[in-house]
C-alpha cells in the first residue's frame, strides 16, 4: 500500500476508535445519576398536605400546577392549564381551559374533574391541607367538558391565579388519592416520577419519558438528607454532589475555591422574623407590650446582616419586602429599630423584669441556629433571661403550634406567588400560621378582618391599604419583628447548566441540562 494510503486509512481508524470511544462516555454521562444534597429532612409528598421547603423541592418535580410564575418576568405562564383565567365582569365567576391530552403516572387522565377534586381537598377540614387559604375564596365548582373547569367564587378574589400557581395547589390524581398515601407514595403528571424514598434519608426520581413537555435531559436523580452543612458541602467538593440548594454564608469561600463547583445567588421574596407569644405562652410577662418591645429593640439585625450574612441579605425594617405585592415604602416608618440602651431602660425601669425566664425555642436548622445564637446573645447582653431550647426542625413544625410551649421562635416564609395577602394569610390569620404565634382572639380579629379585606377585592389601592395595616399593627404592637429579607444562596457541578431558583426559592429539575 502506497505511503498516502496508508496514512489515510490510519487516520480514518482513529477517527473511527475516537467515535466509538466518544459514544459510550456520552451516554455514561447522560446515565449518571444526579445527585442533591438536602440539609433539612422532607415530611412527604403530598402536595396538599406538605408546606416545607424541603418536601416542596421533591414534589415540585412530580406535580404541577395549574400555573407557573416566570423567574425572570413574573408573570403567570401556563402550566396545566392551557390558557389564563377569564373572570366574569363581577369577579365572581373564573373559567379555565386546561390543556389535554396530558395523563398522571399511573395511566389516570388529567381533567376537570381532576382539578375539581383537588380543591375540594384543599376545602375538606377534615383533609388537613397544609394550605386551606388557597381556596377559601371558592363557593363551588363546575366542570362543564373535560377541559373545563369554573371556579365560583364568595368574593372577588384578588390573589386567585397566584394560588393557581402556588405549589401547595398541586393537582393530584382523584383515583390514586383514593386509594393510596400520597405521602409516601406520590403520582402527579410532572416530569419527574417517584421510585423509591427511604424515610428520613432519600428520595430517588426517574425522568417522565412520556412527559407532556418533552423529557426531561437529566434522566435518574436522587435527593439525600444530609443534615451536617459541612458533610453537604464535602460530597459537592468530591463530586458525589451536584446541587446543593441551600448554602450557608459561612461555606461559601469553600465552595467558591472548588474548580469543579459554581456558587450562585439568585432573588428571593423571603423574610425571616422573630414572633412573640401574648397568649399560650410558657411565661405571662409576654402579655406585657412594653416587655415585648424591648425584646423587639434587642435585636441586631443589621449586625447580624453585616457581619454573619457578610451582605448576602437585607436587614428588613417591614414584614413585606420590596418584591412582595401590595409593599410600601410607609410599611418600613413602623419598624422597632435596634437600641440596646432603651431596651436596657425598659428593664431598668420595671423590677424584676430581667429575671423573668423567656424561653427561646430554635430550631437547629444552619440558618436559624445561626440566628438563634446571634439574637440569643443580644438579648442576654441587654440583660434578658434567656432559656435558649434547641429543636430539630421536624419537630419544631409540630410543637411551635402546641399552647405553652415558648414564649419566642422565628420564622421564615419564602413567598411562592410574591404577593402580600399570600404573605400574611398563612403566616398570621388566627386559622393558619397565627396557630404559632397564638395572639388573643380580639387581636386576631383585627388582623384577620385586614388579610381578608386585602384579598376580597382586585382593587390594587385598596389590598394595600389593607396589607399595610396588617404590617403596621403586627410590629406597633410588638407581635413580631422582621429579621431579614434573605436571597437564594447554592451550589452546583459546572457540568450543569440550568442549576436555580426562583423568588419563591424552588428549584425545576426540568430546566437543567449539561454544559457545553
Amino acid at each position: 500500500m502506497n505511503t498516502w494510503k496508508k496514512t489515510v486509512a490510519l487516520a480514518l481508524a482513529l477517527v473511527m476508535m475516537a467515535a466509538m470511544a466518544a459514544v459510550p462516555a456520552a451516554a455514561a454521562e447522560q446515565e449518571k445519576m444526579f445527585n442533591i444534597v438536602l440539609t433539612a429532612a422532607f415530611t412527604g409528598f403530598d402536595p396538599l398536605r406538605t408546606n416545607d421547603s424541603a418536601s416542596t423541592y421533591v414534589n415540585a418535580q412530580i406535580y404541577e400546577t395549574l400555573y407557573r410564575i416566570d423567574p425572570v418576568t413574573g408573570e403567570y405562564n401556563c402550566l396545566l392549564a392551557a390558557e389564563l383565567p377569564q373572570f366574569s365582569e363581577d369577579g365572581l365567576t373564573a373559567t379555565v381551559k386546561l390543556r389535554e391530552g396530558i395523563s398522571f403516572h399511573n395511566g389516570e387522565p388529567f381533567n376537570a374533574e381532576a382539578v375539581k377534586h383537588t380543591f375540594e381537598l384543599i376545602k375538606d377540614p377534615d383533609f388537613g391541607s397544609a394550605r386551606a387559604s388557597i381556596a377559601n375564596s371558592i363557593e363551588s365548582m363546575e366542570t362543564p367538558d373535560d377541559y373545563t373547569i369554573v371556579f365560583h367564587l364568595k368574593y372577588e378574589d384578588g390573589v386567585l391565579t397566584a394560588k393557581l400557581a402556588h405549589t401547595n395547589s398541586a393537582i393530584v390524581p382523584p383515583k390514586a388519592q383514593q386509594e393510596q398515601d400520597l405521602m409516601v407514595q406520590p403520582v402527579g403528571t410532572g416530569p419527574y416520577k417517584f421510585v423509591s424514598s427511604v424515610s428520613g434519608a432519600n428520595v430517588v426520581l426517574t425522568s417522565n419519558e412520556e412527559y407532556w413537555g418533552g423529557a426531561p435531559t437529566i434522566k435518574d436523580v436522587t435527593m439525600t438528607i444530609v443534615t451536617e452543612e459541612s458533610t453537604a458541602v464535602a460530597r459537592m467538593e468530591t463530586g458525589e454532589a451536584d446541587f446543593m440548594p441551600n448554602v450557608t454564608v459561612g461555606f461559601i469561600p469553600r465552595i467558591e475555591a472548588m474548580p469543579n463547583v459554581q456558587f450562585e445567588t439568585s432573588n428571593a421574596a423571603q423574610v425571616y422574623y422573630m414572633f412573640m407569644r401574648t397568649a399560650s405562652y410558657v411565661n405571662p410577662i409576654m402579655e406585657e407590650p412594653e416587655f415585648r418591645k424591648a425584646l423587639a429593640m434587642s435585636f441586631d439585625k443589621e449586625g447580624y446582616v453585616t457581619w454573619i450574612m457578610e451582605g448576602y441579605a437585607d436587614a428588613a425594617e417591614s414584614i413585606m419586602g420590596p418584591k412582595i405585592t401590595g409593599f410600601d415604602p410607609e410599611a418600613t416608618t413602623h419598624n422597632v429599630p435596634y437600641d440596646p440602651e432603651g431596651a436596657k431602660a425598659i428593664l431598668a425601669a420595671h423590677p424584676g423584669w430581667a429575671q423573668e425566664e423567656v424561653l427561646f425555642l430554635v430550631p437547629t436548622s444552619p440558618a436559624y441556629q445561626a440566628m438563634g445564637e446571634y439574637f440569643s446573645s443580644n438579648l442576654q447582653n441587654v440583660g434578658f433571661n434567656i432559656k435558649y431550647e434547641p429543636i430539630d426542625w421536624a419537630a419544631w413544625l409540630n410543637e411551635s403550634k402546641a399552647a405553652n410551649r415558648f414564649d419566642m421562635t422565628m420564622a421564615a416564609w419564602s413567598n411562592v406567588t410574591r404577593d402580600g395577602s399570600e404573605l400574611m394569610e398563612p403566616n398570621f390569620h388566627t386559622v393558619n400560621g397565627a396557630k404559632r404565634i397564638a395572639y388573643p382572639e380580639e387581636v386576631g380579629a383585627i388582623i384577620n378582618g385586614y388579610i381578608e379585606a386585602s384579598k376580597t377585592t382586585s382593587n390594587m389601592a385598596v389590598r394595600t391599604e389593607n396589607l399595610l395595616a396588617v404590617n403596621d399593627y403586627l410590629q406597633d404592637n410588638y407581635l413580631v419583628q422582621p429579621l431579614y429579607h434573605g436571597v437564594n444562596m447554592y451550589a452546583y457541578n459546572k457540568a450543569y447548566t440550568g442549576c436555580t431558583r426562583d423568588a419563591g426559592g424552588t428549584f425545576y429539575l426540568v430546566d437543567i441540562g449539561y454544559a457545553q
